[in-house]
């Protein structure tokens, strides 16, 4: 359950796969750590009320992996600059607290995990995501980004992730951890 940064994130699973899965599932989410970057699916959603659902859900999944790559980036450069615009509510509350408590443990973190999300449903404005991912995260030193503790050996996570749509985005609102 440690901070988790920005170092490599790697969707396992293709994108087409993740929707189709999608169309028919829901969930919820809370962690104290975080995971970043990946390659999202390059779609640009529609703002009409017309959208299909599989462009719904792209959209959600997109601005998911975005989540991680400005989260990620925050707890490796120690930068809250951005998380306003991936993230809300008690989700943005607790990520602006672990930035802090990295500075003033004058360590970083760089997230390394392995990202299985799955879009379980999406009602109106709000999404659940289900991602399962294995975290090796690890904190380094906020200037060099060397290694301050060596990377763990992998631990599976399971995260339901909330999410509510602000304008055209979707932003985390909340995580929940299996287990916790």
């Amino acid at each position: 359950m440690g901070f988790l940064c920005w170092h490599r994130l790697r969707v396992l699973s293709a994108v087409a796969g993740l929707i189709v899965l999608g169309a028919s599932c829901g969930g919820d989410s809370d962690p104290s750590t975080g995971t970043p970057n990946g390659s999202a699916p390059t779609i640009t959603p529609s703002a009409t009320p017309t959208q299909t659902a599989a462009t719904v859900e792209e959209a959600v999944l997109r601005d998911y992996l975005n989540y991680w790559e400005v989260y990620a980036d925050a707890l490796l450069n120690l930068d809250t600059g951005r998380l306003n615009e991936v993230m809300t509510g008690p989700r943005l509350e607790r990520a602006l607290n672990e930035v802090q408590n990295l500075r003033s443990q004058n360590r970083a973190v760089s997230i390394d995990v392995e990202n299985q999300p799955v879009v379980v449903n999406v009602a109106g404005d709000e999404a659940t995501i289900l991602d399962r991912y294995e975290n090796r995260s690890h904190f380094v030193n906020p200037s060099s980004k060397e290694p301050l503790t060596q990377p763990s050996s992998s631990e599976e996570l399971r995260d339901m992730v909330s999410l509510i749509r602000v304008g055209a985005v979707w932003k985390v609102v909340d995580i929940v951890r299996e287990g916790q």
